[in-house]
């Protein structure tokens, strides 16, 4: 049976009597927001969470927790991440053995085609709630409700808030979090949300450039999913990289035949900062010369382009680099 998010989000005793719940959807902060919700919903009840590394190792571990029920022991809700067609079998099977247990599902966008999704669609027993991206309106409004309360709060503040989060509402929700914590008395300022906003934006471009130099793709594709983009911005995104890039090099071109990266680091000046040193390591052994210069000489060619083709998208062009530096290929487009 499918629900519109907007009702459950409204009301969630809409789904009290369904044992069976599918969240599906590109919207993070939404799936986020109803797990949130769930786990405070169902509190009384002993919570599994279970992603898809668990079942790697054990296929069959959801329904061993769903049959493993003790007299003693609290009624169970089995919270399983990362969803896919894989577990259509076990569904079916669930529903055929239905009994107290509440299993709540979490899956990335599905496609029409999804079996799952339409089990979930055609059976009564079940609950499906897709999670689309919001709009504009749901998320000034999901800012004003946050920061009830407030001094100032005005609506140039909750422009402010929606330019540096865009229509993300994970981003946005991650924002509130900040700040509720930097703004303790109630009283927001201009400027300083300004600067919170910003400093927090240029940190999170920083995570994902190292996660792509470390080449760890899943948490650079959840990062990127999390950041909002700016065309203003493009040049930064290459600047950054670039000068990450040309700062490894020196180590390297420092580093004598006798001497360890780590004390090579030391030698640099100015120095680099504490907190960064252990990920300067990290990179410098990852990188060696010969990529470096690989790699700095394709983010030349990707900056020449975007000065000169004026016609491609610069941000689509930016983020398949970035994703490029991640599985070490230097494609163009």
């Amino acid at each position: 049976m499918i629900f519109k998010s907007y009702i459950i989000e409204n009301n969630l005793e809409n789904l009290i009597n369904f044992k069976f719940i599918l969240f599906y959807g590109e919207n993070i902060g939404l799936k986020r927001h109803f797990k949130k919700t769930l786990i405070k919903q169902y509190a009384d009840t002993d919570i599994i969470s279970i992603y898809q590394e668990d079942l790697d190792k054990n296929k069959n571990l959801i329904t061993e927790e769903y049959k493993n029920i003790s007299l003693f022991s609290k009624k169970k809700t089995i919270i399983v991440n990362q969803v896919s067609d894989k577990l259509l079998d076990t569904m079916k099977y669930l529903l055929e053995n239905e009994q107290e247990t509440r299993i709540i599902l979490f899956a990335d966008l599905l496609e029409k085609r999804s079996k799952i999704r339409t089990l979930f669609e055609k059976e009564k027993k079940m609950a499906v709630i897709p999670c689309y991206e919001d709009n504009e309106i749901t998320l000034k409004k999901i800012i004003t409700e946050n920061l009830k309360g407030f001094k100032n709060l005005n609506t140039s503040i909750v422009n402010m808030i929606l330019n540096y989060s865009g229509l993300n509402r994970n981003t946005v929700l991650n924002n509130l979090d900040k700040i509720k914590t930097f703004f303790d008395n109630k009283n927001l300022n201009d400027n300083q949300l300004e600067s919170l906003l910003n400093s927090d934006k240029n940190e999170k471009f920083e995570n994902i450039r190292d996660a792509a130099l470390n080449q760890d793709k899943n948490k650079l594709n959840s990062l990127i999913n999390d950041f909002n983009f700016n065309n203003e911005d493009v040049y930064y995104y290459l600047n950054n990289i670039n000068y990450r890039l040309l700062k490894i090099l020196e180590i390297h071109k420092m580093k004598s035949e006798n001497e360890t990266i780590e004390q090579t680091i030391e030698k640099i000046r100015p120095p680099i900062f504490w907190k960064d040193k252990a990920t300067m390591i990290n990179l410098a052994k990852r990188w060696d010369k010969q990529r470096l210069l690989d790699v700095i000489i394709y983010f030349g060619k990707i900056e020449r382009i975007l000065k000169t083709q004026t016609n491609i998208n610069s941000l689509t062009v930016v983020k398949n680099s970035i994703t490029n530096i991640c599985s070490n290929s230097w494609t163009y487009f």
